[in-house]
């Protein structure tokens, strides 16, 4: 038998901004907690976590190879991997990542769901070479 949460999630804000009315660290709550954390383990890579040297989806390791559709698989495969391993609170429902060869960059947009909550929510980011 499993108990549904029924506390909100919440972690610190990674802008690392105070609170203005407490100068505290700020806090995230609900679904932008979810979504920080799906964020996190999208930018580490492999070996990044202290104790945990599998943690992440290790993306970066592809903006050095040709990017092109084969490429974009082989991304969405390591996001796939990557939230089934490290976030237990969501379900993977979609992984668009698009190519853009000639700006040496890909666009990466995930449809998640909340266990908790049912709520859908959509996670985006980029990735891109400095040089």
């Amino acid at each position: 038998m499993s108990i549904a949460r029924t506390s909100e999630y919440s972690d610190l804000n990674f802008a690392f901004k105070p609170n203005p009315n407490t100068n505290d660290m700020a806090s995230v709550k609900g679904y932008l907690s979810v979504k920080q954390s799906v964020l996190n383990i999208l930018k580490t890579n492999h070996g990044e976590r202290p104790f945990n040297p599998f943690f992440g989806a290790n993306l970066s390791g592809f903006l050095f190879e040709n990017i092109n559709n084969v490429t974009a698989s082989r991304i969405a495969s390591s996001i796939k991997y990557a939230i089934l391993n490290d976030e237990p609170r969501v379900k993977l429902l979609n992984v668009n990542v698009k190519s853009f060869p000639d700006d040496n960059a890909v666009y990466i947009k995930l449809t998640i769901q909340i266990l908790s909550t049912s709520d859908v929510i959509d996670v985006e980011t980029s990735l891109e070479r400095l040089r």
